[in-house]
């Protein structure tokens, strides 16, 4: 028999085409309101999701408690069930650019602070990083992003100091906004190459108070080397993100085979 898990809490046993069924019905229903979906108004009734989903009663019943227990959805007696997290922001990474100048390009909703800035002496993992001598000056900028007024990722960025170390010191030079915007004002020029890795943990006590999240929360972490146009490394970064508000999407390109090696297209 299969069992079914509710934050941490284990049910009754379900059998596995029920489970089955409550899996990728729940996943469906995320994923439109993530986009979306009925940020206006009421969720469709029980029975228009029945019908539309083509499941029992009981299915969605446990998928309506599921996104109720996430905080994803209210249910209010007498109203009807509402969504409570507003959609996801989708950030297209097949271009080197920021959340904040892919975001507010179709309007203003995310503001980055900065909350620290100094120099410091590369450590050896960073210098490693940034292609520089262990020891080397460094800039340190700490941040954070807020998306519609409310706390979305911190980070922290390593940037060589022969390069940055004047423009963070300068009352004049603006550091609240894209990282992306304040490297191309120093290099005078357009960003190279990201590489860029993610992967998830959960939010640990100071980063739980800094998102205002519970501790154990999920978050998207990103790390990211950005490279000038002649492949210099000019910025490491770390940054963690709340899991509920940001989606990360990318085109990945297929691979053809030639007389034994693989060539991408």
């Amino acid at each position: 028999m299969a069992q079914l898990y509710t934050l941490g809490k284990r049910t009754r046993p379900r059998s596995r085409r029920r489970l089955s069924s409550v899996q990728w019905v729940c996943d469906l229903l995320r994923m439109e309101l993530i986009s979306g979906a009925y940020t206006d108004s009421p969720l469709p009734s029980e029975d228009a999701l029945i019908r539309k989903y083509g499941v029992t009663r009981g299915t969605i019943r446990e998928v309506l408690s599921i996104l109720g227990d996430q905080g994803t959805i209210e249910r209010v007696r007498g109203s009807g069930t509402f969504v409570l997290a507003p959609s996801a922001l989708h950030h297209d990474l097949a271009i080197s650019q920021d959340l904040a100048q892919d975001v507010n390009a179709r309007g203003t909703r995310v503001v980055i602070r900065t909350t620290y800035a100094s120099i410091h002496a590369a450590t050896d993992f960073i210098a490693e990083k940034l292609e520089i001598a262990p020891g080397a000056d460094i800039v340190i900028v700490e941040s954070m992003t807020v998306l519609d007024g409310t706390p979305l990722s911190i980070r922290s960025a390593f940037m060589p100091a022969d390069l940055f170390a004047v423009h963070m010191t300068e009352s004049t030079v603006n550091l609240h906004r894209s990282p992306y915007e304040v490297i191309e004002d120093v290099l005078n020029e357009p960003i190279g190459d990201t590489e860029l890795q993610i992967s998830c943990s959960n939010a640990d006590p100071i980063t739980a108070e800094s998102l205002g999240v519970d501790v154990g929360f999920a978050l998207l972490n990103t790390t990211r080397i950005v490279r000038a146009l002649n492949g210099r490394a000019v910025e490491y970064s770390i940054s963690h993100a709340r899991g509920d508000k940001l989606v990360f999407s990318t085109m990945m390109r297929t691979q053809k085979r030639q007389q034994g090696r693989t060539v991408l297209t």
